[in-house]
């Protein structure tokens, strides 16, 4: 039999050895979404049956210990779909994205009687993944459904009431970055033969427009009434930018209703002049007593960027062979945006051989809507040029716009004293070839 004192020894080795196997591991999980980290989000997981959490920080990191082994470590966060990764101990740090929410909303009301309806089924769909989201309305018939950026139909389900879906016309209701609220969404009951939110109904082929800011946009909308009787329906404005102008037109008539008989429909216009810059929604409605359809329409505004730049330059100058000048030439900020890192340059191919040039003020690091500045470009003529006249092309540039190309013509002559030296070389010749003669012909 082993001796007590020998088995304690072995026992004991035993655990030294197995005692770095069985110490946790620390792992750092990075919290973020599309914007950057998330903090104050839960991470948490289960170990032997345990579960344990932890909170990110404001740099959206967390310190989970884990023991030997796999597991699945997930996070949350109010707002926020939830989403896990599965990882090894050993691991030094993981990364778990999540997607942000936005509450799209509206208000369910009866048909016939413009009451809520309350406790409502509702199925938010995301017309491309057909991912959907699911809600209910309460006693005032107001549902909020969390959902991803995309865009969405809406399906309603209530006891004695018609199946209702809407997405606004094919186009879906646009979820970006923002919270929606979409409006009233009458129902009708299933014993109701008038039409009801049936009868009427509003379209577009173009919900989407994106123009500059302080031009005209517009829609052409058609109406179309699929009741059993001819209806006077009443246009309304519901929701249009702060200051926006929205009007409703019939050629370059302005209108506010539209006559339309069973079972046929009409054409207007909505016009207006966006004036911020982003993606801005107008909502439109019909209505006619109970009977009602909303459409959204869609405006991204851009700011009218407002640059020009222009060059002005000689016509032409004159050179010797041999000889420089210094060039002035005026750079102007011709538009309503100040441009930044404003240079004079010789375009590629732009500095003919005859020619050398050295611009001495190369840039100007901002020049405001309707200033000039002067730049000095050295021009100087080769002494082996010929007498012609060559081109020396220019262009100014910025950050955000360039001229085209600008040329000065340069008149190249050789000069004056150089020639006077040339002819009088040329008589010395001659006046020796004729002594020459001369003297060897008198023998």
């Amino acid at each position: 039999m082993m001796p007590r004192s020998l088995l304690i020894l072995l026992l004991l080795s035993i655990f030294l050895l197995a005692a770095p196997c069985l110490a946790d591991s620390a792992v750092n999980v990075f919290v973020n979404d599309a914007q950057g980290p998330v903090g104050g989000a839960t991470v948490f997981l289960q170990i032997d049956g345990t579960t344990h959490s932890y909170m990110t920080g404001p740099d959206g990191t967390s310190s989970v210990s884990l023991p030997n082994g796999t597991y699945t470590i997930f996070a949350q966060k109010d707002g926020y779909v939830q989403n896990s990764v599965q990882v090894e101990s050993g691991v030094s740090n993981v990364t778990i994205t999540l997607v942000r929410l936005y509450d799209i909303s509206g208000t369910i009301v009866d048909a016939s009687t413009g009451l809520p309806v309350k406790s409502a089924s509702i199925t938010i769909t995301n017309k491309a993944t057909q991912d959907y989201y699911t809600g209910a309305t309460d006693s005032q018939g107001v549902f909020n459904v969390m959902v991803p950026n995309g865009y969405y139909g809406l399906s309603v389900r209530s006891p004695d009431y018609r199946l209702a879906t809407n997405d606004n016309n094919g186009a879906g209701y646009q979820i970006q970055n923002n919270a929606l609220y979409i409006g009233y969404i009458p129902i009708v009951l299933l014993d109701d033969d008038t039409g009801g939110s049936e009868g009427v109904k509003l379209s577009t082929d173009f919900p989407g427009k994106t123009v500059k800011a302080n031009t005209s946009v517009s829609f052409d909308i058609t109406i179309k009434n699929n009741g059993i009787v001819d209806k006077t329906y009443q246009l309304a404005i519901k929701e249009a930018p702060k200051d926006w102008d929205v009007q409703f037109l019939s050629g370059s008539d302005e209108i506010n209703k539209v006559f339309v008989e069973s079972k046929s429909s009409k054409t207007f216009q909505v016009k207006t002049t966006p004036t911020i810059s982003g993606s801005n929604t107008i909502t439109i409605m019909a209505a006619a007593a109970n009977d009602n359809c909303s459409l959204q329409l869609f405006v991204d505004t851009v700011n009218e960027t407002g640059y020009g730049l222009e060059l002005y330059c000689p016509d032409n100058i004159t050179l010797n062979t041999g000889a420089s000048q210094n060039v002035d030439v005026t750079i102007k900020n011709n538009g309503s945006t100040k441009l930044t890192n404003v240079m004079l340059e010789i375009p590629s191919g732009g500095l003919p051989g005859s020619l050398t040039a050295n611009i001495i003020t190369q840039q100007l690091e901002e020049l405001d809507p309707g200033e000039t500045h002067t730049f000095t470009i050295s021009v100087s003529a080769n002494s082996n040029a010929n007498q012609e006249s060559d081109k020396l092309y220019l262009r100014a540039t910025s950050t955000e716009t360039k001229t085209s190309q600008k040329y000065v013509e340069v008149n190249i002559t050789k000069s004056s004293t150089w020639v006077g030296i040339g002819i009088a070389i040329a008589l010395i010749a001659i006046l020796a070839f004729g002594f020459i003669v001369w003297k060897y012909s008198r023998r």
